[in-house]
């Protein structure tokens, strides 16, 4: 890519992310979401340690590392919706003949509101968790979470995107969100780290993308990583190499398909 098509797609980002900070009323409702989850669970876990049932991770470990998994997941803005609509309403159409990539630019606008999200998000994410627990990780634990949440977020973002592609064939993503919702939920550890999973549980996950997305990135604030730094960065090079061929090959088929429908 070329300098001046690198500045094209910056420029997307720039446009996107001066929206961003100008209607705030969606991050400020997720700043709220995020600190009554992080609120709910921090009682419930207290409440099983007190109870006596056998929890094989500190209370306190377990808050921080609900606050990285929903920094990460709250960050990435769910722009499928927003391509959904553009294709249903035949926007996409009249798009393709621009000269910048639909997709990339796409991809580059939603990197715009994740650095604007990201920011308020791991802020509340920080002071919540630190209210709630009276403590914090140390300073190397955070510096090792936050650019590897940030990596995970914009593959989160990346992922959207496919999924809303999907729309030149389904008109309505949602069941497929749906699955990949869930699939994170459980495969991806949101809640509760893998390593309390059952172990046929983290050998299917381990096959999967969505540990590295999630699990990996925020078990550094269990003191005992899923994955070390290094073959953590490698999976999250490998999962966005996959995921950018998979979401070039259903765009080129949709166009495809287009073209040959006379749009």
């Amino acid at each position: 890519m070329t300098t001046a098509h690198f500045a094209k797609y910056a420029g997307f980002s720039r446009i996107s992310a001066r929206e961003a900070r100008r209607e705030r009323n969606e991050l400020y409702g997720r700043m709220v979401f995020f600190a009554v989850i992080l609120g709910v669970f921090s009682s419930l876990w207290r409440a099983v340690r007190e109870a006596g049932m056998p929890v094989d991770a500190n209370p306190k470990s377990l808050v921080w590392y609900l606050a990285a998994t929903e920094w990460i997941l709250l960050s990435a803005p769910p722009i499928h919706l927003e391509i959904q609509e553009a294709i249903r309403r035949g926007d996409v159409v009249y798009r393709l003949g621009h000269p910048v990539s639909y997709v990339l630019a796409e991809f580059a606008s939603a990197l715009g509101l994740l650095a604007v999200r990201a920011p308020f998000l791991g802020a509340t994410a920080f002071l919540c968790a630190f209210a709630f627990t009276g403590w914090a990780p140390p300073l190397g634990t955070l510096l090792i979470v936050v650019p590897f949440g940030l990596a995970a977020s914009a593959l989160v973002t990346a992922w959207y995107l496919g999924i809303g592609l999907l729309a030149f064939w389904l008109q309505d993503v949602a069941p497929v969100y749906w699955v990949w919702q869930k699939l994170m939920f459980v495969l991806g550890g949101l809640m509760l780290p893998l390593q309390l999973y059952p172990a046929f549980i983290q050998r299917v996950a381990a096959f999967t993308p969505f540990p590295s997305l999630l699990a990996a990135p925020a078990s550094f604030m269990l003191g005992t990583p899923l994955v070390p730094p290094g073959p953590l960065a490698g999976a999250l090079v490998f999962w966005s190499c996959a995921t950018g061929l998979a979401v070039s090959w259903t765009f080129r088929r949709a166009v495809v398909g287009v073209t040959i429908n006379g749009g």
